[in-house]
């Protein structure tokens, strides 16, 4: 027994040979494991409006199963495709290859009976009738715009069309070789057993499809009327006025001088515009509040609205208290000086003539008192 085991534990079996076969995925049309996902959630949506408007507008009972995406290469596609089949194409306006359908035949039953008033009675076994034909392109018409819509409405209504049932016809314009990537949903429709609902792509025409969606979705407005207040009042966004534009050449620039006046296209009776953010404007009338430049808004842009020239503004005068009287200044009493009197003319100092006893009457008495006072 030892030996035995021993012999066991150390055994290797040969390895077995096996030969790769490549599949063709290495080109610049591969999607990416990103956009793979994203086209899923794409087809997802639309697989559950379509559903929804089947109950509502068909009155078909629905029921989801699964859903998936795989990227392999064109013929090994169409040899995963077992049992009868309506196939059919979607053609955009703008984009040469075509979008493959395909609709297991249960499900074309089902939606031709219900569109019609009427019931699954029997399973159906054989091709599509011209005006089968003409049923199923209208009810896969009528939804399209869901389609459209699921990929943001990055292009116009594509025109669908019945190719071939119950077998499956090789679309001589896509190489067997190249990417393709197949969306595939699994639902049931009334009574019947589940089936399948196939989109096809060109792994080329895909990405164009992707990548304008991913451009559309980027520049899509925000929805500010789900964002709290709080965040809101964080918010600041740019507001910009236009009052005209103009164009200049090259030898007008290099002659311009202080002074120069140059003339925008615009007329002084139109409205000049305001941007808020990059997406609204309105038209304003400019003007001046608070010794500041202002707008004030006087319509949308759809409008056609004229306003009066603007005026020039003085600046606003603040009104100044009325000044107190001053006091009236108290006056001196009044001082009448009289006129002087005229005075005497030379002659008239002479006209009273002096005696000689008056004379000598004053030195004598003068005299006399000058005794007295020597007396004393």
């Amino acid at each position: 027994m030892p030996p035995a085991i021993g012999d066991w534990t150390t055994y290797r079996p040969p390895k077995a040979l096996v030969k790769k076969i490549k599949t063709g995925l290495y080109g610049f049309d591969r999607l990416s494991k990103e956009e793979l996902n994203q086209a899923l959630i794409i087809h997802y949506d639309f697989t559950q409006e379509l559903l929804e408007r089947f109950k509502v507008d068909l009155g078909l009972g629905i029921e989801f199963y699964s859903v998936q995406i795989e990227q392999i290469t064109y013929l090994n596609f169409l040899r995963t495709l077992s049992g009868q089949l309506v196939q059919g194409e979607l053609a955009i306006p703008g984009l040469h290859d075509r979008i493959q359908q395909f609709l297991e035949l249960n499900l074309a039953n089902s939606i031709i009976n219900h569109a019609l008033g009427s019931r699954d009675l029997e399973p159906l076994n054989r091709g599509l009738t011209e005006a089968e034909k003409g049923i199923v392109t209208t009810a896969i018409t009528e939804y399209l715009p869901h389609y459209v819509a699921a990929f943001a409405g990055t292009f116009d209504l594509p025109v669908y069309s019945v190719i071939s049932s119950p077998d499956v016809t090789l679309a001589p314009s896509i190489n067997t070789s190249s990417t393709f990537v197949a969306f595939s949903a699994e639902i049931a429709l009334g009574d019947n057993p589940p089936g399948k609902i196939i989109f096809g792509y060109q792994g080329s025409t895909l990405k164009k499809l992707l990548a304008k969606y991913n451009e559309k979705i980027n520049t899509r407005p925000l929805n500010v009327g789900k964002l709290p207040p709080a965040v809101l009042n964080q918010i600041k966004i740019d507001v910009a006025a236009i009052l005209g534009k103009t164009t200049l050449t090259t030898s007008d620039l290099h002659t311009l001088e202080v002074g120069d006046v140059v003339s925008l296209e615009s007329s002084i009776k139109t409205a000049a515009t305001l941007a808020i953010g990059n997406f609204l404007k309105l038209l304003v009338q400019p003007g001046q509040t608070n010794k500041k430049r202002s707008v004030r808004i006087a319509g949308f842009e759809t409008e056609d609205i004229k306003i009066t020239p603007p005026q020039i503004v003085s600046e606003e005068k603040t009104e100044k208290p009325a000044p107190t009287p001053e006091p009236a200044p108290i006056s001196a009493p009044e001082i009448v000086v009289p006129a002087p009197l005229p005075l005497p003319k030379e002659d008239d100092l002479f006209d009273e003539e002096f005696s000689e006893d008056d004379f000598e009457e004053d030195f004598l008495g003068e005299e006399e008192t000058e005794e007295n006072k020597e007396e004393m």
